[in-house]
């Protein structure tokens, strides 16, 4: 994006940032690999392309401005965001499991540091929120906010998200996650925390239906306006929809007919892309042009997402975490989600009580990972916002 120009590349796997750097074309002879800030400042000022695998040495240049967290983990991934806040850095996360699991502190913590956090555009919370930020300027009251899947398989494991994950060129527990429906909670569940909008029912609906008919097939499923949701099959692409309601339909909506948008009083208002990484670079220049972020967590939390066993769950099974063979995520609301294990804390903790396939897993069937740093951050956000506190094997410390 013009204007916005990458400086570091920090991965554990140093090969893998190099790797990046040169698919975008940069010549291996000014790529710097180096742990030193004062080696990273020399080559940032000399417009060289930098790896490094701590976010420390990143975060000690003055010129970095924004972290872009993307590394799809909570422990690790809050760590980088809070260091870059405590940095003076603003930050943008591409990383559901991390904002919906604890994204409300992380905001927070932001706020009282007068950084910027928030989710990147191109996702679909980003996406989502400017439609809805659009029709909430033109006075439509939101019905649903809607993602889009061709279809959900609960059962989906690693093994057999294997082509899937070669075809998208990552791994097969990101492809899995996709498959087995996770991701779509995650990112329903970030949009729900910026927004207030709420799962009618656990998992949502999933509504089968196609862009003619959606408005249709919506409204009788709906019981209320509000809501976050996604469509099942149909036409709908890698787009992402709201459907808004006309509020004042008696005196407005003959224009409806004039402007092609149907009957009314509910219209569809569809967008039938979502370009990822190639539009997170907007929420960074936002970040650092306006101090605003493109979509972020408003407060408390109003959703979350909790594991369901994927298969029977017996004492002594250790959870593989998001996108394995042990569980999948679905959203819920905070009221109804306190008693069960949150979707991204889940990896590694012990089974201590059975549970059966298609079970939301209590949290007194597990016992969590001792010291787990998200796990002891979403204790903290518990604590900040007084809602449930899961209980980890020994005692957390803070963050």
């Amino acid at each position: 994006m013009h204007g916005v120009e990458p400086a570091i590349l920090v991965n554990r796997t140093v090969e893998h940032a190099v790797e990046a750097w040169l698919t975008a074309g940069v010549p291996r002879d000014e790529i710097v690999i180096s742990e030193d800030p004062r080696l990273l400042q020399i080559a940032v000022e000399q417009g060289l392309a930098c790896v490094c695998r701590e976010v420390s040495a990143a975060l000690a240049l003055k010129e970095i401005e924004v972290l872009v967290e993307a590394t799809g983990t909570v422990g690790p991934g809050a760590r980088s965001v809070l260091s870059a806040i405590h940095s003076g850095k603003h930050v943008v996360v591409m990383n559901a499991e991390l904002d919906a699991t604890v994204g409300c502190y992380l905001a927070e913590r932001a706020r009282q540091q007068g950084v910027v956090y928030g989710y990147a555009d191109g996702d679909h919370p980003g996406v989502l929120m400017r439609i809805l930020e659009w029709a909430d300027l033109l006075g439509f009251e939101v019905v649903a906010a809607v993602n889009c899947r061709d279809s959900v398989d609960v059962r989906a494991t690693p093994d057999s998200a294997m082509q899937r994950a070669a075809r998208m060129r990552t791994s097969p527990k990101i492809a899995c996650s996709f498959m087995d429906g996770t991701k779509m909670n995650l990112v329903s569940a970030v949009l729900s925390n910026a927004t207030g909008l709420v799962p009618e029912v656990r998992g949502m609906h999933g509504v089968k239906t196609t862009i003619k008919d959606a408005v249709r097939d919506f409204g009788n499923v709906l019981g209320r306006p509000g809501v976050v949701d996604y469509a099942l099959g149909g036409d709908f692409g890698e787009g992402v929809f709201v459907i808004g309601r006309c509020t004042d339909w008696e005196r407005v909506g003959h224009y409806s007919d004039y402007l092609k948008l149907g009957p009314g009083p509910d219209y569809l208002f569809f967008r039938p892309f979502h370009l990822c990484h190639l539009e997170a670079t907007l929420s960074v220049a936002e970040a650092v042009i306006y101090r605003e972020p493109t979509i972020a967590p408003i407060g408390a939390p109003v959703a979350d997402v909790i594991a369901v066993a994927k298969r029977n769950l017996h004492p002594g099974d250790v959870l593989d975490g998001i996108g394995g063979f042990s569980f999948y995520g679905q959203i819920d609301t905070v009221e109804r989600a306190r008693e069960f294990v949150p979707c991204g804390l889940a990896s590694g903790a012990v089974v201590v009580r059975a549970v059966a396939a298609d079970e939301p897993i209590p949290r007194e069937a597990v016992e969590f990972s001792a010291g787990d740093y998200g796990l002891n951050l979403r204790c903290l956000q518990d604590t900040l916002f007084s809602t449930f506190q899961p209980t980890p094997s020994h005692e957390h410390a803070g963050a």
